[in-house]
């Protein structure tokens, strides 16, 4: 018997519990492995005075493509587009930012799970902002009635937040959607609206001969049993025309394993179209859209959104199609596929707006505005977020 299954059997479940609690908050590094950092800088900014310190967290890994990785790697070379160099710094190293001469911090709100005493010592030091959770009086019980997953965090992780000062807070929340981060305003903290975007150092309209010609619709993105309840709904009926693309495994028939970085904006590029499915909770919350509809159109594809209304505050009519129903949402499916040609109008519409106001370029220079601090150099418009008129 080993010594662990002695102390189950002696020691209460819940001591036992509350022991390896204990254990993950004071030896997470160890516990978790750290975070995966591949190539921690990005490329040399000439004339940068400034670095942005992006935090990474225990389950970063740099060389699998998921949200969490894309987002900071896209919001990195956002940022060196105008001009500022970026460097990716381990949350239980927070001391490497004091090397960084004056830098610009961004962490998001779940790694304060692992920041110490030390840590927001550290964090008070330097400008910083955070990408927070949905925070509202009755959070717990409207996800609960909802089945939504994800949009709470611990009590001690937001009081962390407050604790360390940022100069603001944001999510990528529009429209409606701000009602649900009240609870930050509330406590007195300043709430911005910053959608996610395109990396266009990836994401553009690439020349050469088609490399995907034939696939009707495609998807690439991970596989996981909260969001397939938006797949079932959506992808999942038009399986035998569907091509998916995933570092996860799929239970699809057109599962085809993973793509390389470099085909992915190929894929949509010559795919007849390319749906983007959000999690359940965007559709009510108007939160969290993925950064699949900006990759999409940013490299010349046809889109095609679920029926989320939050993407109609930062897309006209002409420039994306968004449907109101599931049912209408079918219909154009069969529509686009039986006559591409007759929709061929929004990937030029749709490029123009992702290249007008959606690139991490733009959202780094909201970001410099919202800080107080000048953008060195960078794109003509620097905050816009709703469509054009």
């Amino acid at each position: 018997m080993t010594l662990r299954d002695r102390l189950r059997r002696w020691i209460p479940g819940v001591v036992l519990r509350a022991r390896q609690s204990l254990a993950r908050r004071f030896r997470a590094e160890a516990h978790y492995g750290g975070p995966v950092i591949a190539e921690r800088k990005g490329r040399r900014v000439v004339g940068s005075s400034r670095t942005l310190a992006i935090v990474c967290g225990p389950h970063f890994r740099q060389h699998v493509p998921n949200a969490g990785v894309t987002y900071r790697l896209g919001l990195g070379r956002g940022f060196e587009q105008v001009g500022i160099a970026y460097e990716l710094v381990s949350v239980f190293d927070l001391r490497r930012l004091r090397e960084l001469g004056d830098p610009i911090v961004f962490i998001s709100e779940s790694d304060y799970e692992f920041v110490t005493s030390a840590g927001l010592e550290e964090l008070r030091r330097h400008r910083h902002f955070v990408w927070v959770a949905p925070w509202f009086d009755g959070l717990e019980a409207y996800a609960a009635a909802h089945r939504f997953e994800g949009l709470t965090v611990a009590p001690e992780a937001r009081r962390r937040v407050l604790a360390s000062e940022p100069v603001f807070v944001y999510a990528p929340a529009t429209g409606a959607g701000f009602a649900f981060y009240d609870g930050w305003l509330r406590r007195g903290l300043r709430f911005l609206s910053l959608p996610l975007a395109c990396d266009t150092t990836l994401y553009d309209r690439l020349p050469g001969p088609p490399r995907f010609e034939g696939v009707a619709m495609a998807f690439v993105g991970g596989y996981w049993p909260y969001k397939a309840r938006s797949f079932d709904v959506y992808l999942k009926p038009h399986e035998a025309v569907l091509t998916v693309f995933g570092y996860a495994r799929w239970p699809y028939a057109g599962f085809r394993g993973p793509l390389a970085e470099s085909d992915e904006p190929l894929l949509y590029r010559d795919a007849v179209l390319c749906p983007a499915i959000n999690e359940p909770h965007a559709a009510v919350m108007s939160t969290d859209i993925p950064e699949r509809v900006f990759k999409v159109l940013g490299s010349g594809g046809l889109c095609l959104t679920d029926a989320v209304p939050a993407h109609r505050d930062l897309f006209g009519a002409e420039e994306l199609m968004v449907p109101r129903t599931v049912e209408e949402y079918h219909e154009t499916v069969r529509a686009v596929l039986g006559d591409p040609a007759a929709f061929a109008r929004y990937r030029e519409t749709g490029y123009r707006a992702v290249r007008a106001r959606h690139t991490y370029a733009h959202r780094a220079a909201a970001i410099l505005e919202a800080l107080g601090l000048l953008v060195p150099a960078g794109p003509s418009v620097t905050a816009a977020s709703a469509p054009s008129s």
